[in-house]
């Protein structure tokens, strides 16, 4: 019996009693929710247990069905997680494709976070068997987590996504899924307990736990390539360059076994083995005197690229390309003597850069990978063939590259352009908002009416956002309409004297021509309009005819005070947190401390890394993706992604992206480059036991 028939014939059971799970998990729940809203003093908290709880009485039947299809289509997917994988592409973004995490998603993917902890807590013996039964059932050879089709992230997506068949707001939705969580976790431990005792008695062997030993690791090191550079420098001849005879051909002679005739690797090649060729440069050739320049500079730098070639982190094409500079390396270090003491040094540069170019992507068949690829193949043959490199080669190299990322970067962004603009439209119709707010909080005049409110803060923003897309922000339609605002403002206030009222009069006419041709820019519907322009032309005729404040009588000054203080406040706590300042990603810890100098100053740091091109590893729709950030807007509001894992880009407000930085669910994908990685590794090999 194959693995895959294997796998399909032994869940075929979980598959069939999934409904019955789903079942028992919603009742579950529910008297979870009935046993803790006895607990609850406080009445807010109360309030939405109870909205929970009056959601699955009235709606249970249809989360236990949307739970039991989306647990059999998540399960179903992820036993064919490998040809799932294989056949993902990246196509052309549409607009209807692009997903944007505000702060309600995050929320949701925080909870799904959270349950997956919950489960892998509760569970962990249980879960650990399960996958080591997995794998054997798949025929591996190693447990991987990706294996277990049951694996408790699977489960938490689908309660998640399930979710949203209930009329819930966000906060009792969010109570209802950690309540959810937990009690699916108890369950899932009886459900995985429960299957391994069947595959036992069916005879399954699970595959066995290699035990991995954990290297010793010493005290990092604050600068380890900076410890390596040193080691490489006092291994230098000293003064002047001088290179042996025959070594110039002994050298083109290593550089033509990695030539670039045996690249490209294949992109799915699952191990390739390319040879470190210094090493060989330590032995004379047969018959002939010894050649190396200097054996301890030569064996540094070989002991760098057998590193550089084991990461585990590169693809093996990206090796190979790496690879082919060995020989190139060593001519810049015995003819350029700012390699061993420059970090920066465009040697050290180009090849940080290729690696971190290629860090986030997994699947082989991207094209972008194959293409970057391609290119910098020809170009790194072009710099391996020089037989006098130096900086300036490297240099030229490092730009040539920067170049080709700078223009592929703006050829998707003008793919995405439909998309792209649609973040700005909402950026901008946010920056209008914003600015509303402000005025309506100085606002001295009578309360405004909900509706007029509601036009204000919806399509007069869409007018003007419609205008700046069209004309300009510093057009002049667009400054008329802006203009608009407050002109409307003042016209709603209490005209307080005969001046007042005469310029009222002779402002409406130009004022409504501009509302109405505003209007005209998003295609208002007649009714609606007309239903606005009235409500305006009735408060305008009561100020013009109203007697203005000084004339009133004491009873009269007191009735008009009465009937503002019931008309409720002019302005109300929309809910949403205050905009302190960009928050990008910083460490968890001092985002516990927000307020603090140290916060402050990680969070700068951070931002600075917010760049398009850098690659995150982050939780987005349940599930961990590595990303690429491939647009920011100008004020940084909004982020725009492009991730394999999910399937197309998706966008990120900043708010959002805090919000998963304060629970750990994003971070940069290359916390160290490869050249760090590389040093630290070495330094670890060189001071370790002899």
């Amino acid at each position: 019996m194959t693995a895959p028939h294997a796998l399909q014939l032994h869940l075929e059971p979980v598959l069939a009693g999934l409904p019955d799970f789903a079942r028992r998990v919603v009742a579950a729940t529910l008297e979870s929710l009935r046993s803790s809203s006895m607990a609850l003093a406080v009445a807010q908290d109360r309030q939405q247990v109870f909205a929970a709880m009056e959601a699955l009485n009235r709606h249970g039947a249809r989360w236990v069905e949307s739970f039991a299809s989306h647990l059999d289509q998540a399960v179903r997917e992820a036993m064919d997680d490998r040809a799932a994988a294989r056949g993902r592409s990246i196509g052309r973004l549409r607009v209807d494709e692009l997903t944007l995490v505000d702060e309600r998603q995050a929320e949701e993917d925080i909870e799904t976070s959270r349950t997956v902890m919950q489960i892998e807590e509760l569970a962990e013996w249980e879960l650990r068997e399960v996958q080591a039964y997995m794998a054997a059932l798949r025929g591996e050879t190693t447990i991987r987590r990706e294996a277990n089709p049951l694996r408790p992230e699977v489960y938490a997506r689908a309660l998640s996504h399930s979710s949203r068949v209930l009329p819930l707001d966000t906060a009792p939705r969010m109570l209802l899924l950690r309540t959810a969580g937990s009690e699916m976790g108890r369950l899932l431990r009886e459900a995985y307990a429960s299957l391994c005792r069947g595959l036992e008695q069916k005879g399954v062997e699970p595959l066995s736990f290699r035990a991995v030993p954990t290297p010793a690791s010493p005290a990092p090191a604050r600068d380890p390539f900076g410890q390596v550079l040193g080691k490489l420098r006092a291994a230098a001849p000293a003064g002047a360059p001088a290179v042996p005879g025959g070594l110039e051909a002994r050298l083109a002679e290593l550089n033509r076994r990695i030539a670039p005739d045996s690249l490209p690797v294949p992109l799915d090649a699952p191990h390739v083995t390319v040879p470190n060729v210094l090493q060989q440069l330590q032995a004379p050739a047969a018959g002939a005197a010894p050649t190396s320049p200097d054996p301890e500079l030569v064996s540094l730098l070989s002991k760098l690229f057998d590193q550089i070639l084991a990461d585990p982190r590169l693809l093996p094409p990206v090796r190979s390309v790496l690879g082919r500079l060995q020989v190139s390396v060593l001519r810049v270090a015995l003819q350029d003597p700012t390699l061993l003491t420059e970090q920066q040094h465009p040697t050290w540069l180009l090849l940080d850069r290729i690696a971190s170019h290629c860090a986030g992507y997994a699947d082989v068949k991207d094209e972008r990978l194959s293409g970057f690829l391609a290119f910098v193949e020809q170009l790194v043959g072009r710099v391996a063939a020089q037989d006098k490199p130096d900086a300036t080669l490297y240099r030229r190299a490092l730009q040539e590259v920067n170049d080709y990322i700078d223009a592929k970067a703006r050829e998707a962004i003008e793919r995405s352009r439909a998309a792209v603009e649609k973040l700005q439209r909402i950026e901008r119709a946010e920056q209008l908002r914003s600015v509303l707010r402000q005025q309506m909080r100085q606002w001295q005049g009578p309360p405004i009416s909900q509706s007029l409110r509601d036009f204000l803060f919806g399509p007069w923003v869409d007018v003007l956002v419609e205008a700046m897309s069209r004309y300009g922000e510093d057009g002049q339609e667009t400054s008329e309409l802006l203009h608009t605002v407050d002109e409307l403002l003042w016209s709603l206030q209490p005209m307080r004297n005969a001046e007042d009222r005469a310029r009222l009069r002779a402002l409406l006419p130009l004022m409504t021509e501009r509302l109405q041709r505003g209007l005209d820019l998003i295609g208002m519907p007649t009714e609606q309009r007309a239903a606005v322009l009235a409500e305006l032309r009735a408060m305008h005729t009561k100020h013009m005819r109203e007697p203005a404040p000084e004339d009133l009588t004491p009873e009269q000054l007191v009735q008009r005070l009465r009937e503002e203080e019931d008309s409720g406040p002019l302005w109300f706590d929309s809910g949403e947190d205050v905009d302190r300042s960009v928050l990008p990603t910083v460490p968890i810890g001092l985002m516990s401390h927000p307020e603090t100098e140290a916060g402050r100053l990680a969070r700068e740091a951070w931002q600075s890394r917010l760049v398009p091109g850098t690659w995150y590893l982050m939780f987005v729709q349940g599930r961990w993706v590595t990303a690429q950030l491939t647009w920011v807007s100008d004020n940084k509001q909004f982020f725009l992604f492009s991730s394999q894992q999910v399937g197309h880009s998706h966008s990120m407000t900043r708010r959002a992206l805090e919000r998963l930085l304060r629970e750990g669910l994003v971070t940069v994908l290359e916390d160290r480059s490869l050249l760090q990685r590389a040093a630290d590794s070495m330094l670890q090999d060189l001071d370790g036991p002899r």
